[in-house]
Protein backbone atom coordinates (compact mmCIF):
# COMPACT_ATOMS: atom_id res chain seq x y z
CA UNK A 1 0.00 0.00 0.00
CA UNK A 2 1.17 3.62 -0.60
CA UNK A 3 0.78 4.91 2.78
CA UNK A 4 2.99 1.99 4.07
CA UNK A 5 5.86 2.59 1.10
CA UNK A 6 6.16 6.21 2.05
CA UNK A 7 6.47 5.89 5.94
CA UNK A 8 8.12 2.67 5.93
CA UNK A 9 9.14 1.04 9.26
CA UNK A 10 5.40 -0.14 9.88
CA UNK A 11 5.82 -2.44 12.66
CA UNK A 12 4.04 -5.99 11.96
CA UNK A 13 0.80 -6.11 13.59
CA UNK A 14 -0.09 -2.90 12.30
CA UNK A 15 -3.87 -3.08 11.38
CA UNK A 16 -4.73 -1.18 7.79
CA UNK A 17 -8.25 0.30 6.73
CA UNK A 18 -9.25 3.18 4.27
CA UNK A 19 -12.46 4.74 3.24
CA UNK A 20 -12.30 6.74 -0.08
CA UNK A 21 -13.59 10.22 -0.30
CA UNK A 22 -15.12 11.03 -3.23
CA UNK A 23 -17.04 14.17 -4.22
CA UNK A 24 -20.20 13.30 -2.60
CA UNK A 25 -18.04 12.63 0.88
CA UNK A 26 -16.30 15.54 0.58
CA UNK A 27 -19.22 17.83 0.08
CA UNK A 28 -20.33 15.98 3.39
CA UNK A 29 -17.00 16.46 5.02
CA UNK A 30 -17.12 20.31 4.26
CA UNK A 31 -20.40 20.77 5.73
CA UNK A 32 -19.32 19.04 8.84
CA UNK A 33 -16.53 21.74 8.97
CA UNK A 34 -18.68 24.87 8.51
CA UNK A 35 -21.19 23.80 11.02
CA UNK A 36 -18.59 23.50 13.44
CA UNK A 37 -16.85 26.55 13.06
CA UNK A 38 -19.67 28.89 12.68
CA UNK A 39 -21.34 26.89 15.77
CA UNK A 40 -17.78 27.84 17.69
CA UNK A 41 -18.13 31.59 16.55
CA UNK A 42 -16.54 32.01 12.94
CA UNK A 43 -19.32 33.89 10.58
CA UNK A 44 -17.15 35.87 8.09
CA UNK A 45 -18.07 33.54 5.05
CA UNK A 46 -14.46 34.25 3.73
CA UNK A 47 -12.99 32.94 6.50
CA UNK A 48 -14.90 30.14 7.25
CA UNK A 49 -14.63 28.99 3.29
CA UNK A 50 -10.96 29.52 3.97
CA UNK A 51 -10.77 27.46 7.08
CA UNK A 52 -13.05 24.83 5.25
CA UNK A 53 -10.24 24.79 2.51
CA UNK A 54 -7.51 24.02 5.05
CA UNK A 55 -9.23 21.35 6.48
CA UNK A 56 -10.62 19.51 3.58
CA UNK A 57 -9.14 18.86 0.15
CA UNK A 58 -11.36 19.06 -3.28
CA UNK A 59 -10.01 16.58 -4.50
CA UNK A 60 -10.89 13.00 -4.17
CA UNK A 61 -9.22 11.21 -1.95
CA UNK A 62 -8.23 8.17 0.66
CA UNK A 63 -8.53 8.16 4.33
CA UNK A 64 -6.11 5.17 5.46
CA UNK A 65 -5.77 4.60 9.38
CA UNK A 66 -2.90 2.47 10.72
CA UNK A 67 -3.37 1.09 13.95
CA UNK A 68 -0.69 -0.16 16.22
CA UNK A 69 -1.29 -2.69 18.71
CA UNK A 70 0.46 -2.82 21.97
CA UNK A 71 3.10 -0.96 23.47
CA UNK A 72 2.56 1.16 26.70
CA UNK A 73 0.04 3.93 25.58
CA UNK A 74 -2.37 0.00 24.34
CA UNK A 75 -3.58 0.87 20.30
CA UNK A 76 -2.19 3.82 18.82
CA UNK A 77 -4.53 4.96 15.50
CA UNK A 78 -2.37 7.48 12.63
CA UNK A 79 -4.72 8.90 10.08
CA UNK A 80 -3.08 9.77 6.66
CA UNK A 81 -4.94 11.56 3.45
CA UNK A 82 -3.35 10.00 -0.17
CA UNK A 83 -4.45 11.74 -3.27
CA UNK A 84 -6.60 9.33 -5.44
CA UNK A 85 -4.71 10.91 -8.61
CA UNK A 86 -1.43 11.00 -7.36
CA UNK A 87 -0.86 8.47 -4.48
CA UNK A 88 1.20 10.69 -2.19
CA UNK A 89 0.22 11.43 0.89
CA UNK A 90 -1.99 14.71 1.56
CA UNK A 91 -0.13 17.02 4.13
CA UNK A 92 -2.04 17.07 7.77
CA UNK A 93 -3.67 20.44 8.07
CA UNK A 94 -1.77 22.57 10.39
Amino acid sequence: MIVIEQLGNIPPGTKCSAVFFDAQRIGREKEFYAKLYSENGVHDLEVLRAMVAANVPDDPYWLVSLKSSGGPLGEVTHLHRVDDRTGKMLPDPA
